[in-house]
């Protein structure tokens, strides 16, 4: 299963912006991205909730890189998630 969101929106916290949604991905694949319209990312978690195993709620990897006003964030598929949910604080 390749990279993949869904139910994903942008709401106002104050002067931040929240882009959050919805995520999927397998280990071995291509790493994934979702691209925001703000030059300044304050945070972002992308996290695994799948009910089986361990690992409940831990984070993934990730990596941001901005080219003029917009901002790419990696994430890294190192595990099988279908139940991800992320969140990215951005300007």
């Amino acid at each position: 299963m390749a990279f993949a969101t869904s139910n994903v929106q942008i709401d106002y916290l104050g002067s931040l912006k929240a882009l959050h949604g919805t995520w999927s991905g397998a280990a071995g694949d291509s790493n994934g991205s979702v691209t925001v319209a703000g030059g300044i990312v304050y945070g972002a978690s992308f996290t695994s909730q799948d009910s089986s195993g361990a690992h409940i709620m831990w984070p993934v990897r990730i990596s941001t890189s901005t080219s003029g006003a917009n901002t790419t964030i990696t994430v890294y598929n190192t595990a099988d998630v279908t139940a991800g949910r992320f969140i990215v604080w951005f300007k």
